[in-house]
């Protein structure tokens, strides 16, 4: 192996250590990434801060770098719905298996809120075909059902998601706005409930 092939292995070895490292630290704070210092990260993955100012420059570089991958490696599961069990916080037979995937999504974006935050806003800030966005929106479109052009359930997918992700960012203030208590899950369920009949997507 060459010099140049050990130091780039070597630099590969050190961005993930540090990737790693920072992750555990999201996790076991619940994602309250504002709590976690590079002096943290430092001790966690045993480096100089030096490094991690070296490989990323910033934190926020870095945690939105760590933020993309845990949830990436979360939203391949909603990927291919047969995969999944349709029945899944499904309360009663007027739940289209369209709404269940629905609020896995969402489920997922209130159980992880600031992890979601960081996710949803990077992704607007800084728009990408790869993103967690994206790949979203990817998996939404293969959930609907095949019954219509390819353009139209293109514009539903995109509709949907934004609906979504616009309901997680406001949902402090969702019942001020629609008297709806996303702090209730069998509210949320009928919100998304009704936004798929709206688009016709049960």
């Amino acid at each position: 192996m060459t010099n140049s092939s050990q130091n780039s292995s070597g630099n590969l070895s050190v961005k993930e250590n540090i990737i790693n490292s920072t992750i555990d630290l999201i996790q076991s704070s619940d994602g309250l990434v504002e709590n976690i210092t590079i002096r943290d990260i430092s001790k966690n993955a045993d480096i100089s801060v030096g490094l991690i100012n070296y490989h990323f420059g910033t934190k926020q570089k870095l945690i939105e770098i760590c933020v993309q991958r845990i949830i990436s490696q979360v939203m391949k599961s909603f990927s291919d719905l047969e995969n999944e069990n349709p029945q899944k916080h499904l309360h009663t037979d007027d739940f289209s298996e369209m709404t269940a995937f629905i609020t896995r999504v969402f489920s997922f974006l209130t159980d992880h809120p600031e992890v979601s935050k960081i996710s949803i806003l990077g992704d607007l800030a800084q728009p990408n075909p790869k993103n967690n966005s994206s790949v979203s929106y990817k998996a939404i479109y293969k959930a609907i059902a095949d019954t219509e052009s390819e353009n139209m359930r293109k514009l539903k997918a995109f509709m949907l998601l934004a609906c979504i992700q616009s309901a997680f960012l406001n949902r402090h203030i969702i019942k001020e706005l629609l008297d709806v208590d996303f702090v209730n899950e069998d509210d949320y369920y009928q919100f998304f409930y009704l936004v798929a009949k709206i688009l016709d997507i049960l």
